[in-house]
């Protein structure tokens, strides 16, 4: 049993604070989709398109609503028995929810209110206690900060990278103008992958004046031979 806040469209396994104390048999023994619906009135029916029947739309109503029971009973049986929870040591409890926030993509310059919605769904995170989950976030957040920014670093060095393989391929001659090249490369992934329009245009800037540069190196050489 889990519940749902449609304001916010997050689902907990656990009670929220504000039933924390209130009876909710009733609301259990008898949930809304188990309620009986009145039928419809004139104003609630919805015209049916001349090629649709009414079994038709119930039909695929009913396997809308098979794949949706077979993908929950799925999710439900790899979540943990609360026996079978106790057993397993802490410290490997902690170790499968770091792996659960790892492989999840939860970030570590967010919040865990933001990044809640990435693992409540999963089984690993019915491994620890509400306290104890809010002090492991804590503690990943503070070890992935250093992480993210050496993974981030890496990428942009290895974009950067690309960008400049691009150029040396592209036969960019020290006359090239940065609009001529994005209106021949603009298609080529190593492009894209440096996102930043102005840093491409720096790298393109640095690359022609080091032709230049090169260039004019050339000529002086040449002239000194003769």
């Amino acid at each position: 049993m889990f519940f749902f806040n449609p304001t916010i469209h997050l689902s907990v396994w656990e009670r929220p604070g504000e039933l924390i104390g209130h009876d909710i048999s009733n609301i259990v023994q008898n949930p809304p989709h188990k309620r009986k619906k009145m039928p419809p009135t004139g104003s609630d029916v919805i015209c049916q398109s001349p090629g649709l029947r009414g079994d038709d739309h119930e039909e695929e109503d009913d396997h809308k609503r098979s794949s949706k029971r077979n993908r929950t009973e799925d999710s439900m049986s790899l979540v943990p028995h609360p026996r079978e929870v106790k057993l397993l040591p802490l410290d490997l409890r902690v170790a499968h929810f770091r792996e659960m926030m790892l492989e999840r993509g939860v970030s570590a310059f967010s919040t865990w209110e933001k990044e809640l919605h990435k693992m409540v769904f999963d089984p690993r995170y019915l491994l620890l206690t509400a306290n104890q989950r809010k002090q492991v976030f804590d503690q990943f957040v503070k070890s992935r900060v250093k992480d993210e920014y050496k993974e981030k670093k890496s990428k942009l060095h290895k974009a950067r990278e690309e960008f400049r393989q691009l150029l040396e391929e592209a036969n960019v001659t020290s006359r090239s103008t940065f609009k001529e090249f994005c209106s021949r490369h603009h298609g080529d992934q190593r492009f894209n992958t440096l996102n930043s329009k102005k840093e491409q245009e720096v790298l393109f800037n640095n690359y022609i004046t080091a032709l230049k540069k090169r260039d004019k190196e050339n000529r002086a050489r040449l002239r000194k031979m003769r």
